[in-house]
């Protein structure tokens, strides 16, 4: 009977017509599927809201600057309602850290992958790499959110994304480090506030590096320094 309910043709409907109106047990059954199949709907429904929300925003972004977007601009570009956007974000703040899901994903990736390559296995900052990685390929949007308009919040994204990533990285790097919390956050912030620092002479400077070039610049610059002091 459901591959019957699945399959696709002129007599499907007639098929699930005959499927309601069996007994009560079935009934249940029938109720079951009918709640899954409209919360897929919901879900679906949802995921393209959001999915119009960060295309309109993003596109926004490339024409004008972060700054200069107000959430009419944003309604009017993805053609969505007022009452729709704040059922699912708060401004448009909020909106452009969604948009930042991907990199979410990658860096989680990266955490995991570090973890299974512990005890020194793993090059040092290697993970960071995804950063640079995900900059490069998303240029076109990263460009404009690092000018004066957007740079706070971009900062901001990095920051809480970031530091995870490498807080996590250090511990599998160093296991037999006697871990001090205020040592591993000032090499933490370091790392960090150093990488935005050149993720952000990148993008304004148009530099012409692949993202692995600038990768090994900041290793060189930073890894002997952080060695030495998590170690000390």
């Amino acid at each position: 009977m459901f591959d019957n309910l699945l399959c696709s043709g002129p007599d499907v409907n007639n098929q699930w017509a005959r499927f309601r109106s069996e007994p009560n047990a079935t009934r249940t059954i029938v109720r079951e599927l009918e709640g899954l199949m409209s919360s897929a709907t919901t879900d679906r429904r949802v995921r393209r809201t959001r999915e119009l929300l960060r295309s309109a925003l993003f596109s926004l972004i490339v024409e004008r600057g972060y700054e200069r977007i107000t959430v009419q601009d944003i309604l009017d570009k993805a053609d969505v309602g007022r009452s729709t956007f704040y059922a699912h974000y708060r401004d448009k703040d909020d909106l452009l850290r969604s948009g930042f899901e991907d990199l979410r994903s990658a860096l989680a990736t990266e955490t995991a992958g570090d973890g299974n390559a512990a005890h020194g296995k793993a090059e040092f900052l290697q993970p960071v790499l995804a950063v640079f990685q995900h900059v490069e390929a998303h240029r076109h949007l990263w460009k404009p959110l690092a000018g004066k308009g957007g740079a706070y919040l971009v900062i901001r994204i990095l920051r809480e994304n970031v530091s995870d990533l490498v807080r996590e990285h250090f511990r599998s790097q160093l296991p037999g480090w006697k871990e001090d919390q205020t040592q591993l956050e000032a090499a933490v912030q370091f790392v960090v506030s150093a990488l935005i620092g050149v993720i952000t002479w990148w993008l304004d400077n148009d530099v012409p590096y692949s993202a692995e070039d600038i990768y090994l610049m900041f290793r060189r610059l930073t890894t002997q320094g952080v060695k030495r002091f998590l170690a000390a």
